[in-house]
């Protein structure tokens, strides 16, 4: 056990690269891969490791991995630390010049919206993009991710939430059966076609509730068929037929090229929205300002113009 501080000549260097990339890929194997070395070696450099610092950095279950609560704190620290010196030899080489981000990013969120923004950083602002999809995500503390887009309540967390936008629960249904729900009624439409459930990246499907309660619709709802996103919700909704409740924005393509319809003009709050999550000590750096700027130009239009040129969000 370490008793001593560490000085720069006792820095395991090559033990923390290997401990940041199993932190990362929640795996020695695939950690390994990513290295170029076999997995033997990332075990004995993060057992190394464990060694200098004192306290066991991985809770070992079988083939899977789990941080401990130093190996939290530590990767905190390494992956920001790797980043700055990455960042300053390639400006040296003139090779990159917003650095690398690693983006966590709700599923559908990332299906339908960020395609646009991330070709942007990457291509204007030279910065290099690695995106995971974790189903749900309610702090940066026990990941490597530089950023994330979260789907949450407001809520008072010691990292900073910019707010994208709100979440708008419409109905939704295709073109060519818009006149005759119109017609007939959500009631009687609900017995007659296909209900389409979404649960949502907080693990909800209360959208069709939410909706009713709001409109002062008394209906009986179907089990219908319930998905695990919303994307493919709509984009079945859009391909199959039957009814949707889904989030106004993430439909917006399939509205405005024509695939679905919002024909009564019906809609409720979730009280749930889209936030960004950084940690504080990361705005400081080149490539989490890109993205953050590009962020809110697209999603907060709403917001002062200088607070979005100064990449201020709601907090």
């Amino acid at each position: 056990m370490t008793t001593n501080p560490i000085d720069r000549r006792r820095l395991p260097l090559n033990s923390l690269r290997a401990f940041e990339a199993a932190a990362r890929q929640m795996s020695f194997t695939r950690a390994a891969e990513t290295l170029g070395v076999t997995q033997s070696a990332v075990s004995r450099h993060v057992l190394n490791l464990e060694e200098v610092v004192g306290a066991q950095l991985f809770e070992r279950r079988g083939s899977s991995l789990a941080l401990t609560a130093a190996g939290q704190d530590l990767i905190g620290n390494v992956v920001p630390a790797l980043d700055r010196l990455q960042a300053g030899l390639n400006a040296i080489c003139e090779i990159d010049r917003g650095g690398t981000l690693r983006l966590a990013l709700p599923p559908s969120f990332a299906i339908r919206m960020a395609a646009p923004i991330i070709e942007t950083c990457r291509v204007e602002g030279g910065v290099a993009i690695e995106i995971d999809t974790p189903y749900v995500l309610e702090s940066l503390d026990s990941t490597a991710h530089d950023a994330a887009v979260v789907f949450s309540r407001p809520r008072v967390t010691d990292q900073v939430m910019d707010l994208l936008w709100m979440e708008e629960l419409t109905l939704l249904c295709r073109p060519d059966m818009a006149a005759r729900l119109r017609e007939e009624g959500v009631a009687a439409a609900l017995s007659r076609e296909t209900v389409i459930h979404c649960r949502n990246e907080a693990g909800r499907h209360t959208a069709w509730a939410e909706l009713l309660r709001a409109a002062g619709i008394s209906a009986t709802l179907p089990q219908g068929i319930v998905f695990d996103t919303a994307h493919m919700a709509l984009d079945f909704a859009a391909r199959e037929g039957g009814l949707v409740v889904a989030d106004r924005r993430l439909a917006a393509r399939d509205i405005a090229e024509g695939r679905l319809s919002a024909p009564l003009g019906i809609a409720a709050a979730s009280g749930f929205g889209y936030f960004m999550l950084f940690r504080p000590d990361d705005l400081q750096r080149e490539a989490v300002q890109i993205f953050r700027r590009r962020m809110l130009t697209e999603f907060a239009p709403s917001l002062e113009p200088a607070r979005v040129a100064a990449g201020l969000g709601v907090v």
